[in-house]
């Protein structure tokens, strides 16, 4: 297929998703995450990042059908907001997060478990929006939260207000970059790593520790080194580094700011005219900034995307919409009832914190 081919089954795509778009009417609404290429944003009635499109999510009381496009995760966390009579579908049930699978269930148990016969007084989990149903639901029984990158200061600052020490996951992280904003030193922290189930004891000890971290990462934000941030300021004079704070710590300590994809978004637009701007997160996100943003220069500290997010197509979402007018449900998503009531109790206690 050549390049005016391409073009036209795209125009006829795009078409077809309006048509039937419109024919859903208010019984659909579609949630993106920030992170979707264009073509599939246009179409979206909401665009956030995680704490966004979860409070979307909650408050879509009239809509029969909440199409999300992101990864797998997301679609669930609206799977388990929403109400039972509402279907959720997810274009792409295969665009998952490597994040959210690098903790399975069984090893967060047994790890937990082990924490508490240590003798440490009553320990509250706390698991990153990044993870699997599963993972909330835990969370959920055990007098848990959920956090986002949004609220995660005030999830911790949640946490320590009960005096609690706090095990996080999957993430390490974003953990550790949201400890030391709230002045909490590695001696204060233990790493707990899932491949060997040990304690990397040698910056932090139980006895002391406030936090225990699950030795996880992004693989989009850990692209990011300390020697793109030196490039691009040898390069631009004055420029402004914003990262998000999935980044390892050496590079969140090196950059001007760092917040989620929300908070990175609006730092951007609401700078003047003719400020130069590195950011360090999702490729399509900074392109999207850059669009929006013609009078400010904005470069993406390095080309790293999510492949992952990049699967959710404008034809698959043409797939979901032409079936939804056919009374089929193509990717529709389910969550078990029991893990979706523990789940939710994580989530609402996430969005009663914030």
């Amino acid at each position: 297929m050549n390049a005016a081919e391409r073009q036209q089954e795209r125009a006829e795509i795009m078409k077809r998703i309006e048509t039937a778009k419109d024919a859903l009417g208010k019984s659909l609404i579609i949630l993106a995450h920030f992170y979707q290429e264009d073509d599939i944003v246009r179409y979206a009635d909401v665009v956030g990042d995680s704490l966004q499109l979860a409070h979307a999510a909650s408050v879509q009381k009239d809509a029969r059908y909440i199409v999300f496009c992101a990864v797998s995760f997301m679609a669930e966390m609206a799977r388990i907001i929403c109400s039972p009579e509402q279907e959720v579908l997810h274009p792409e049930p295969d665009a998952r997060c490597p994040l959210a699978d690098m903790a399975a269930i069984e090893k967060v148990e047994a790890a937990f478990e082990g924490l508490k016969a240590t003798g440490k007084k009553r320990i509250i989990p706390v698991v990153y929006v990044n993870s699997n149903a599963d993972l909330k639901a835990f969370c959920g029984r055990n007098g848990g939260l959920v956090c986002t990158s949004s609220n995660a200061e005030k999830v911790f600052r949640y946490v320590f207000s009960q005096g609690e020490s706090l095990f996080f996951f999957p993430d390490e992280n974003l953990g550790r970059n949201t400890a030391r904003r709230l002045g909490i030193g590695d001696d204060e922290i233990v790493i707990k790593d899932p491949s060997s189930m040990s304690d990397e004891t040698g910056k932090g000890y139980i006895e002391k520790a406030k936090i225990f971290l699950w030795k996880g990462h992004c693989y989009v934000h850990t692209e990011f080194l300390p020697s793109d941030i030196a490039r691009v300021k040898d390069r631009y004079d004055g420029i402004k580094i914003v990262v998000h704070p999935e980044c390892t710590p050496e590079v969140v300590s090196l950059s001007d700011y760092a917040g989620s994809t929300a908070f990175i978004k609006d730092i951007v637009e609401r700078s003047g005219p003719g400020t130069k701007w590195a950011i360090g997160t999702e490729l399509n996100f900074v392109k999207r900034i850059k669009d929006g943003n013609p009078d400010k220069l904005v470069v993406p500290l390095r080309e790293s995307g999510c492949s992952d997010m990049s699967k959710v197509t404008p034809q698959k979402l043409l797939t979901v919409l032409e079936g939804l007018l056919d009374n089929r449900y193509p990717g529709r998503v389910a969550v078990e009832d029991g893990v979706s009531k523990d789940a939710k109790k994580a989530l609402e206690r996430m969005l009663e914190v914030s």
